[in-house]
């Protein structure tokens, strides 16, 4: 019982944390993009603690509750479409061997999510003008998101290290 009770109160707790984030994209548009990148380290926080099935249920709890109810649609959808799951698809795609593949596969997700997530906030929900957003620009925003990919694995390499090897200890008193 003390496990499920721990599972459910840091979910909690880290799913509150990254509906504040979120939420706090409305207030400082700057962080449109960073603001889900670090509630999605959150969500791995989940996984590494709790098991991945648990942050996968945290991912779409938070996921529901900012479409439904944020006002700031763009940084929700950079959540939902890539940066929620993606701490927890990295780790899965460590496994493969082939670090060339492994790269392939994690721009080929990058690619596809962020193109889906921006045609559904242009063509269905018009939250990002159509006009303003030529093929160039498509383009342009897809080469300069495919170059913050690369920088996002590092730093997530890096704070997971960290947080796996130093908080982690300091936080839970675990190994």
């Amino acid at each position: 019982m003390k496990n499920l009770s721990f599972k459910l109160a840091f979910g909690g707790v880290a799913s509150a944390l990254c509906i504040i984030l979120m939420f706090s994209a409305s207030f400082v548009p700057l962080m449109t993009y960073v603001f889900p990148m670090f509630s999605g380290l959150l969500i791995y926080a989940v996984s590494i603690e709790c098991g991945k099935k648990t942050g996968i249920g945290a991912y779409i709890s938070v996921s529901a509750l900012l479409l439904m109810l944020s006002p700031e649609k763009e940084s929700v959808f950079m959540f939902v479409f890539f940066f929620g799951y993606y701490p927890i698809l990295s780790v899965a795609l460590d496994r493969i061997s082939s670090k060339a593949v492994r790269w392939i596969i994690r721009f080929l997700v990058f690619n596809i999510s962020v193109t889906a997530a921006y045609v559904i906030l242009m063509k269905v929900l018009v939250a990002v003008e159509s006009e303003d957003f030529t093929a160039i620009t498509a383009g342009l925003t897809l080469l300069l998101g495919n170059i913050v990919l690369v920088v996002y694995e590092i730093m997530f390499r890096r704070l997971s290290e960290k947080y796996v090897n130093v908080y982690r200890k300091k936080l839970f008193r675990r190994k």
